[in-house]
């Protein structure tokens, strides 16, 4: 199939992709992640043999291209802000810490091995120095360090899971059912 035959069998489904796209991302890079996936699509077209499975191999193409661009917000979360929003974020006072956590976060702390939760609140939250955790624990300070890190990186996987966010982006970004209690407070997830 050639691509020009492969993008009039898939632009009539192009608000649909959009929709699902928004589902995952936010809904301002749905149509920029929709558009790439298109490219992709369009690159490999000679590909697909049967045109009546387009939309299944669309739909591949697109959840990787989704993926891919969570992937790099994790990994340059502010690549994707675009400058006025970023003058914005910068010249708006703080109405909060920017240290301070999100009602997300905190609930997902608290559900963490008792051990995880209590070094990631102490050292992330109440802001305490990990060498006094470990004497007051009676713990080795490489020990509070390995709790730490994989504390940090359970309730990044949970934030990532429930809120379909990473911990680099504004909680204001999150669409779970607990974005109501945060979207007065313009902080940041741990």
């Amino acid at each position: 199939m050639d691509a020009p035959a492969l993008l009039r069998l898939l632009m009539p489904e192009r608000a649909r992709f959009v929709r699902l796209a928004a589902r995952r991302v936010a809904e301002a890079d749905a149509e920029d992640v929709v558009q790439r996936a298109l490219l992709r699509a369009s690159g490999r077209a000679a590909l697909l043999d049967d045109p009546s499975r387009a939309r299944a191999w669309f739909y591949r193409i697109l959840r990787r291209a989704i993926a891919d661009h969570l992937r790099d917000r994790i990994h340059d979360p502010m690549k994707h802000r675009a400058a006025a929003d970023l003058e914005t974020l910068e010249q708006a006072p703080r109405a909060v810490p920017v240290d301070a956590t999100c009602a997300c976060t905190e609930r997902f702390v608290s559900e963490l091995r008792p051990g995880y939760a209590e070094v990631i609140r102490r050292v992330d939250v109440e802001g305490e120095e990990p060498r006094a955790v470990a004497s007051a624990l009676g713990i080795s300070s490489a020990n509070v360090h390995v709790r730490l890190h994989r504390a940090r990186r359970l309730l990044r996987g949970e934030v990532m899971r429930r809120c379909g966010v990473s911990s680099y982006h504004a909680c204001l970004d999150c669409e779970c059912d607990l974005v109501r209690r945060c979207s007065d407070r313009a902080e940041l997830c741990i």
